[in-house]
């Protein structure tokens, strides 16, 4: 894959030139944006590049030798690659640190230390870094304390709130802008989607995500999007046994408890979604007064006139959310998590103080 097939991530790359070109690269990245947006094709582009045998310049490998090779299929003995089970609530311990029988003698721990087999340093991808609980988490600190030689970790998440501390504070932070709605479009009609919802529609709903532009794709999913964004906007979303019509979305993907971990995360991804949009008309001058969206146009009509009240209710409202989906992989009912957010959505959103500590 070329660099020009990764879309709208100009920035990052020309950091990382410029980084190769000084010769600062650092030993543990943290790549945080919305999920479906490219980071991971970003960092395997990068891996490749690194790994090269035959890069001509910076961050340009020639794509045919043995090592990219490699890479694109995702077997180069000195890559790296870790993400969470599809039917786990986080990714496992044993991925870090190996299992009880071989504690500290495999996994990627042991693995990113060893010498590099072909490619002159070992990288480390961690997809899905906001399923990385305290325990794996924790398992991470020498490494990145004392990171080896010649080693490369890279970190992919959705946002540096939904990252625990110990990580933050030791990785420099690489930030991805959402995909535009013309290069989300661009993607969809590459594909065959089944659906009555317009590419359009699709994109413009889709937050600069393709992942989630398919997801809704879902006619189910769409009005469900449709619906929870208008209780939103209400400011009292737990009214009329709102939280029933969530639970129902979330138990309709079936009794699998992963997908239903899915579903309610995907809840909260919308939630925020509209909260930033709230949040960035408010502050953009004009905006307010002459929004086309209606839900976002009616929720500024019931908040706060002062804008900084404005703002704070908003602001806490996201980082409520993000507690929410925090909560999703533990074994709390659904019912459990989704009536008090709702509650204390409610609360923020006029003005009164809530505690959002986890």
């Amino acid at each position: 894959m070329p660099w020009t097939d990764i879309l709208n991530h100009d920035a990052p790359l020309e950091r990382f030139k410029r980084t190769l070109q000084s010769n600062r690269l650092a030993s543990t990245y943290l790549f945080v944006g919305p999920d479906g947006i490219g980071k991971r094709a970003f960092a395997l582009m990068l891996a490749q590049a690194l790994l090269c045998e035959n890069v001509s310049e910076p961050l340009m490998p020639c794509e045919t030798c043995s090592a990219c090779q490699q890479v694109i299929a995702q077997t180069h003995p000195d890559l790296i690659l870790i993400s969470k089970p599809a039917d786990k609530a986080f990714i496992p311990l044993e991925a870090f640190i190996g299992d009880a029988e071989h504690r500290r003698q495999r996994g990627l721990c042991h693995d990113i230390g060893l010498k590099p087999y072909r490619g002159g340093r070992k990288i480390a991808i961690i997809d899905d870094a906001d399923f990385l609980n305290i325990e794996g988490a924790n398992s991470l600190l020498k490494t990145l304390e004392e990171p080896p030689p010649k080693s490369l970790l890279i970190l992919l998440g959705s946002s540096e709130q939904k990252q625990l501390s110990t990580i933050v504070s030791r990785s420099q932070i690489v930030r991805f802008e959402p995909l535009t709605e013309q290069h989300v479009a661009t993607v969809l009609q590459g594909l065959e989607l089944e659906t009555t919802t317009s590419i359009e529609e699709l994109a413009a709903a889709s937050g600069g995500s393709v992942a989630r532009a398919i997801e809704l794709s879902d006619e189910e999913v769409f009005q469900f999007r449709s619906t929870l964004r208008t209780a939103l906007a209400s400011l009292d979303p737990g009214r009329d046994n709102f939280g029933k019509d969530i639970l129902g979305f979330v138990e309709s993907v079936g009794k699998d408890t992963s997908m239903r971990r899915a579903r309610l995360r995907m809840v909260g991804d919308f939630a925020i979604h509209f909260f930033e949009a709230v949040m960035h008309t408010a502050i953009s001058d004009g905006l307010a007064k002459h929004s086309t969206d209606t839900e976002v146009h009616n929720a500024l009509g019931r908040l706060p006139e002062d804008p900084q009240a404005k703002a704070e209710a908003v602001a806490v409202a996201i980082e409520r959310t993000v507690l929410m989906q925090g909560q999703v992989g533990y074994n709390a009912s659904p019912i459990n998590i989704i009536l008090p957010w709702l509650k204390d959505l409610a609360a923020c959103l006029r003005g009164q103080q809530i505690n959002v500590g986890v």
